[in-house]
């Protein structure tokens, strides 16, 4: 290799303006999308999950530097060995040369990866100690997650392209997509210096595309010199970034953005099973619980998260330091229009940048945990390279999708006017880190998943594809399956309404709750109350104790839950499946303290500020609390003194005749 050519695919690698090496990125073929579907191809080949039909190949590095290369299928995964480890006597499922008391060293990778290696000059990879000996459900490349995201190039074909020039007659006034209205567009001011800034956002009057395209390239114009770029080369790009994260200060033009739209550009394509706006991920087995089967979408529809939403971009305008709701993964498909300039930090790094950005914005951290899901907050990448952060970068263009992985915060810009479409989505694979995800408790809208019905409707699906794969069964998509369990679970639930309880059912709970209906009644209820005991003469920490007592739950209008106001609410407690039943529910104490667009915060005696509930304010769960009252007699007692009175009358009836 020429010095030349070895200095362009350095600079390839980590870009001009230095700091972050290039994310992966991945070219399929036309036939590879029609015949791999969006869930498997992401797993398989960008997340390196083990799918059949994917091979991997491996690295293997003797102690003298010496390495030789083998592809391995899937059913033939050596073990993965280090110097430290101990040696693994050799097994017949070992490929045929390879001894592991000989190997000092070894990786698993994919053909795409091994390609990306090359192409990068590197040797071989060494995975870390604590990884695992034989990859494992729920597991994925541990090399792959290192940079945070990916790029994928569509190929051309699959599906009917706009015109991606976002300057053509399809984007001029009096067209269909020229006349689409923005509702709310966002002006972002900006405050902070030295590489710390936060945002501002102003929301605008509504404005169709065509006038916001002529005042993105207005705009442009008067700080750049020109409406748009001809070519979008990466030294071009690389030199606006430097241009962008100078020019950062409260004292700039603030720059607008269209953010947060729901619709999108794909309509009903099929495009290859990458429609953004109907990606099939294991999110869609949430449609089972639809209470009006297929046709109710009020559990399953998500704006943002199960739908898509569109982003209509100019010059500096950004999107900040955020990771996905729930630690999802997310596509970000661009349109038309000028490139967008991305920087991700992987999630093995997430905990480190979660502390410096803490340190940076001491106000919003302390108001909420999970200040960064504000999308507020950024820092420029010297921050970063000050701190030893590692981050990759990657340029997105017309017809490139970028998928961020779990757990990652990625932040970037739009070079200039530009049109693209974005939603979350997740893989089985995801479940571990949607278990341990935060949820930002400011506002009520915020997004949540239950992690526990998720994974028993996930088990459910592939304990059924497994057996339709036995018998020779077509295999379900994870929308159609959600289809016929949403109609079996309707089934189910009209024969329990049906059904007629016995004294010996309600006795074990399965008599529904009878709460109160109509206003200015009240019931007795069971609280759960939680305190904290510190032990007498003793330095051990604190422990949580759980006391149980009898208060009035008050039937009451909404306007009755104010800031301040004591309240009684129903909590879903569920353990086992997931799916709620009235034994999964407890009552708890609590007060109110924030009241915002017809949702009430409650803060539970006794919990931290991190159990704390929203609910609606006209919801069935929630009461006024009306104090500490005597528990109800119970079934038994109320029986005998009914089946006593009933004989007391018997008798009496006898002595008067």
């Amino acid at each position: 290799m020429s010095p030349e050519s070895e200095a362009k695919n350095i600079q390839t690698r980590i870009g001009v303006s230095g700091g972050g090496r290039r994310c992966a990125e991945y070219t399929p073929s036309l036939d590879e999308l029609k015949f791999t579907s969006f869930s498997d191809y992401v797993r398989g080949e960008i997340l390196g999950v083990p799918l059949p039909g994917y091979e991997f190949l491996y690295v293997y590095e003797d102690k003298e530097g010496r390495e030789t290369k083998r592809e391995v299928p899937v059913g033939q995964i050596p073990i993965i060995c280090s110097e430290t480890a101990t040696q693994p006597a050799p097994s017949s499922d070992e490929p045929a040369g390879c001894d592991p008391a000989k190997t000092a060293q070894q990786s698993r990778m994919t053909r795409s990866q091994s390609k990306a290696l090359n192409n990068n000059g590197a040797r071989s990879v060494v995975p870390p100690n604590n990884s695992s000996l034989r990859p494992e459900k729920y597991r994925m490349c541990w090399y792959k997650l290192r940079d945070g995201m990916a790029k994928v190039t569509l190929p051309a074909g699959f599906w009917a392209k706009i015109d991606t020039t976002a300057r053509g007659r399809h984007w001029a006034k009096g067209s269909k997509l020229g006349d689409i209205v923005i509702p709310s567009p966002i002006k972002q001011t900006l405050a902070g210096i030295g590489g710390v800034y936060e945002y501002t956002f102003l929301e605008q009057p509504p404005i169709s595309v065509a006038q916001f395209r002529i005042q993105a390239d207005e705009y442009r114009k008067r700080h750049i010199g020109k409406e748009f770029d001809e070519d979008h080369t990466d030294e071009l790009c690389d030199e606006l970034a430097r241009k962008f994260w100078k020019r950062l200060g409260p004292t700039m033009e603030p720059s607008f953005y269209g953010a947060d739209m729901e619709g999108t550009l794909f309509n009903d394509a099929h495009a290859c099973g990458w429609n953004v706006d109907r990606l099939e991920s294991c999110l869609c087995l949430l449609r089972a619980d639809a209470t009006e089967g297929d046709s109710d979408d009020k559990i399953f529809h998500l704006p943002g998260v199960t739908s898509a939403y569109l982003y209509f971009g100019c010059w500096a305008s950004a999107f900040a330091a955020h990771n996905e709701d729930m630690n999802l993964l997310s596509i970000n498909y661009l349109h038309a229009g000028s490139p967008k300039y991305w920087y991700a930090v992987a999630h093995e790094d997430s905990k480190r940048f979660e502390s410096l950005a803490s340190s940076h914005f001491l106000g919003p951290a302390s108001e909420c945990r999970e200040f960064l899901r504000h999308k507020r907050c950024l820092l420029s990448p010297a921050i970063l390279r000050k701190a030893g952060i590692k981050f990759t970068t990657c340029i997105q263009r017309p017809g490139d999708a970028i998928i961020t992985f779990p757990g990652c915060y990625h932040f970037g810009f739009n070079t200039g006017f530009n049109v693209a479409e974005s939603t979350n989505f997740a893989v089985p694979e995801w479940i571990p880190m949607g278990d341990q995800a935060g949820i930002c408790m400011c506002h009520p809208h915020s997004v949540r998943i239950q992690m526990k019905r998720l994974k028993c409707l996930l088990d459910s699906y592939e304990r059924e594809m497994q057996l339709r794969e036995t018998v020779g069964m077509p295999q379900l998509t994870y929308s159609n399956w959600a289809k016929h369990e949403a109609k079996r679970l309707k089934k189910d639930w009209r024969a329990c309404a049906n059904k007629k309880y016995t004294m010996n059912e309600r006795e074990h709970g399965l008599n529904p709750l009878k709460l109160p209906t109509s206003y200015n009644t009240s019931i007795a209820v069971e609280i759960t109350k939680e305190t904290f005991i510190a032990p007498k003469k003793c330095k051990r920490k604190s422990r949580r104790q759980e006391i149980n007592e009898w208060r009035l739950a008050k039937r009451v209008k909404s306007g009755h839950f104010v800031p301040n106001a004591q309240v009684i609410c129903m909590v879903d407690c569920q353990e086992n499946d997931g799916y709620s039943s009235d034994d999964d529910y407890e009552f708890f104490i609590g007060t109110v303290v924030k009241a915002v667009d017809g949702y009430v915060k409650i803060h539970l005696t006794g919990l931290g500020k991190k159990d704390d509930v929203w609910l609606e304010q006209d919801s069935d769960h929630l009461f006024l609390d009306g104090g500490l009252t005597n528990p109800p007699p119970d079934n038994e007692k109320v029986e005998s003194t009914v089946n006593a009175a009933k004989g007391r009358n018997q008798k009496m009836k006898k002595i008067l005749t």
